[in-house]
């Protein structure tokens, strides 16, 4: 499955009392109340008849779940991926895409995240409960085709692997997926964004059981200390010393998408509305001392000044930039720290990222062949086999495999068929737990308790008008081929 160390206990289907737990490394460990409603409780509205599911499950759609739109990354990377060899499933590209023929269904739970909201409120209960809830979604057969709709008149086919895309959802809820669907007898699988990258970077471990492995993450997704958890906790015991640097990429994710509180183009002279990193000597900030080492890009407006030659308040204002300056910062805090394992991989924990990859490579080719006064500065700190990891490609790896081992590849010469999914508010919501944009105030979003039967949230088709110009124009740009598929449903 996902490289999730749990042991697997066989339920006997006369049995129904074994339906709500099973057995783990941690112990016991039972179903959520909506997994348990949705197996056994007929009058519930999350109950789902899974005696009925398709035993053949090899043609049905691979599912990804996401918080946000950026889970088209994810999608984009299935439709793209040219790991493996179509015919032996050998790893080697042999030019033909690895999941042609393929369908996906994709589900951005807009309305609902972002995720992390419910960790800071401390309202983790409802997040799996939501999460879960999603998955149910994933694999029923029908959807609402507008908010205000009462009953679901859509159809869909369910699908037989789950991909969790949103980095939260995948350290938080993951193994309550996994738990109900080994339970669930249906055959499908879950894998999570997150894992996979972790997965990659660790198996970089020396053979004196050393790793220093980098993260560059969102300031509003994963904290650091979650990355990092889950690193040392895949590694175990190794006997060696593990290092993980984490880089906090205030507004590269913003840059990437056009926030105009970070890039301004029609900017030429520092501005009070910036919102990125400031010049200073703490965590985050233009450190002037490594202004040669950063090689900004200082033609036309990507760097902005408070005036003519004064450094003292320069602005990042160009998405290289922003590279530049959180790359170095990394790097340049590795060596400071002394330490002499060298830096293998950085995980690119934010889908965004990968479209930087070519900049960031070649910002660390830069520093790996820095010298100053004769001397590599860098380099000993930077293994010669360095990468970069893109957890979604990572992800698409690892969806390959166990389709594959489990016989459940499709295998056809159609072409691909991608039906994606938002979720929006009720439209029996009340106006005052509403903003003026019709999503939800964070304190009703992020307040509701478990366990209650009406649906606050509604899936549709994904549509233009449920999400901004910007982001349309963003999928457009950075997801060609997920665009390609979606563009003669959108209007």
């Amino acid at each position: 499955m996902s490289g999730r160390y749990i042991l697997k206990v066989l339920v006997a289907a006369a049995l129904p009392l074994c339906l709500l737990s099973c057995k783990d490394e941690g112990g016991e460990r039972t179903l959520l109340p909506i997994a348990q409603k949705a197996l056994t409780d007929t009058a519930s509205v999350y109950y789902t008849d899974l005696s009925s599911y398709p035993r053949d499950i090899s043609k049905l759609p691979i599912g990804v779940l996401d918080c946000s739109v950026n889970g088209f990354e994810v999608v984009e990377r299935l439709l793209t991926l040219d790991r493996f060899d179509n015919i032996t499933g050998k790893p080697g590209p042999d030019g033909i895409v690895d999941f042609g023929g393929e369908n996906i269904q994709f589900l951005s739970d807009r309305a609902n995240g972002p995720y992390g909201g419910y960790i800071e409120e401390g309202n983790l209960d409802f997040l799996k409960e939501q999460v879960l809830c999603n998955t149910l979604f994933l694999m029923g057969d029908d959807f609402f085709n507008l908010a205000g709709d009462e009953y679901r008149s859509g159809y869909k086919e369910p699908v037989k692997l789950i991909i969790v895309s949103s980095p939260v959802a995948d350290l938080r809820v993951l193994p309550d997926v996994e738990n109900f669907l080994e339970q669930s007898g249906t055959g499908v699988k879950a894998i999570g964004v997150v894992e996979a990258g972790v997965q990659e970077a660790v198996s970089d471990v020396d053979e004196d059981g050393n790793l220093c492995v980098g993260v560059l993450f969102a300031p509003d997704g994963v904290s650091s200390i979650e990355y990092e958890s889950m690193i040392r906790k895949t590694v175990g015991n190794t006997g060696g010393k593990v290092q993980v640097l984490n880089q906090e990429a205030v507004g590269l994710d913003a840059a990437i998408k056009g926030d105009t509180a970070y890039v301004d183009t029609s900017a030429v002279v520092a501005r009070g509305s910036y919102e990125g990193p400031v010049s200073g000597v703490s965590y985050n900030n233009i450190d002037m001392s490594l202004f040669d080492r950063y090689g900004f890009d200082t033609r036309g407006n990507a760097l902005l000044y408070p005036g003519k030659g004064d450094l003292s308040g320069v602005q990042l204002n160009s998405v290289e930039n922003y590279v530049r300056f959180h790359l170095v910062s990394m790097i340049e805090r590795h060596r400071r720290s002394g330490s002499r394992v060298p830096i293998s991989s950085i995980i690119l924990a934010d889908g965004s990222y990968a479209q930087v990859r070519g900049i960031l490579e070649e910002v660390m080719d830069e520093l790996y062949n820095y010298r100053r006064g004769g001397i590599y500065l860098y380099r000993s700190g930077i293994s010669p086999d360095f990468r970069f990891i893109d957890p979604a490609e990572c992800a698409a790896v690892e969806a390959y495999k166990v389709l594959r081992n489990d016989h459940n590849l499709a295998l056809r010469g159609d072409l691909t068929r991608l039906e994606s999914f938002i979720s929006l508010p009720s439209a029996s919501l009340p106006e005052d737990v509403l903003n003026p944009d019709g999503t939800m105030k964070d304190g009703f979003k992020y307040g509701r308790q478990c366990g209650g039967e009406e649906l606050t949230t509604k899936v549709v088709p994904f549509a233009p008008r449920y999400v901004t110009p910007e982001i349309m124009n963003y999928i457009e740009r950075n997801n060609s081929e997920v665009y390609s598929l979606i563009r003669n449903y959108l209007y």
